[in-house]
């Protein structure tokens, strides 16, 4: 090979690892952003000319959750969640305030909460990291409790750090002028460090591994899945109204039925049956 030649060779490979090195750090940096969110502004109960001043609201909050890297540990997977927030004006002739609805659901997780209060004019940006809004606290704490949930499913209490920051946004919210409903979201951080939520999460590390050894090793998931079901039932019985306890039945009741119908071990079943009357018929047909 000449001389030529072989320099094109090496301009081209060296060209080729460049191009590859920088489609592997844009897809890097891409796949960094952990929480993957589907956000919904509705404006519907607004003045018109509201809504017209409002009209990029939807990409501010979308920008603010999906550009942001939530989650410092390596290896976690993509954690989507759906946020809705419903807009309505709050009377006020000293500056543009709104009232504030918001629904974030997740695997099987839900909050609803239509108490926030926030100021916001025509052209104004949530950032992370600066003075503490209103709106983009109330935005990080149910994030930061989303985030926290799905990293339970990890490991034993692994999402305590996630909490801890929702806490820490929480304790802010309550001592500004828009305090509005951040009592409500003291209650329920209490409840979650309650000790018998403890036992939920607990619960799930049970479950969670029994999930994450199928279908290799089905004996051994029934052993740990079985455990997880009998401390979910005593978490119920101390707490019938556990929100977190009902949607993470209705979340995996069929991997709980899929995993020990057909074998000499139903009492799982039974369980969930006596935990979830409403389904009570579907249980009847893996039980009879």
């Amino acid at each position: 090979m000449s001389v030529k030649k072989r320099i094109h060779s090496i301009l081209f490979i060296a060209g080729f690892i460049y191009l590859t090195t920088c489609f592997s750090i844009a897809h890097a940096i891409e796949n960094g952003k952990t929480v993957k969110a589907q956000v919904q502004v509705v404006l519907d109960k607004l003045p018109i000319e509201k809504q017209e001043e409002l009209k990029d609201f939807e990409k501010m909050v979308d920008r603010y959750m999906n550009d942001y890297e939530w989650v410092e540990e390596d290896d976690v997977p993509p954690i989507e969640i759906s946020v809705q927030i419903y807009l309505e004006k709050q009377p006020t002739s000293i500056e543009e305030r709104y009232t504030c609805t918001i629904l974030v659901t997740g695997t099987d997780i839900r909050y609803y909460d239509k108490r926030a209060v926030f100021p916001f004019q025509p052209g104004d940006q949530i950032e992370h990291g600066g003075t503490f809004h209103p709106l983009s606290g109330l935005i990080d704490f149910y994030v930061y409790l989303a985030i926290a949930n799905e990293i339970d499913k990890l490991g034993y209490l692994e999402g305590t750090k996630y909490f801890d920051m929702a806490k820490a946004v929480m304790e802010q919210g309550k001592f500004t002028r828009y305090n509005t409903g951040w009592d409500r979201r003291d209650d329920l951080i209490q409840q979650i460090y309650s000790e018998n939520y403890k036992k939920f999460r607990e619960m799930k590390d049970y479950f969670f591994y029994a999930t994450s050894i199928l279908p290799e090793d089905k004996k051994e998931a029934r052993k740990y899945m079985a455990k997880a079901i009998e401390m979910l039932q005593a978490v119920m019985d101390k707490e019938h109204d556990l929100e977190a306890g009902k949607k993470f039945i209705d979340a995996h009741h069929m991997t709980v039925i899929n995993l020990f119908k057909d074998t000499a071990n139903t009492k799982p079943i039974k369980t969930l049956q006596y935990l979830d009357f409403d389904r009570s018929k579907l249980y009847d047909e893996y039980l009879y």
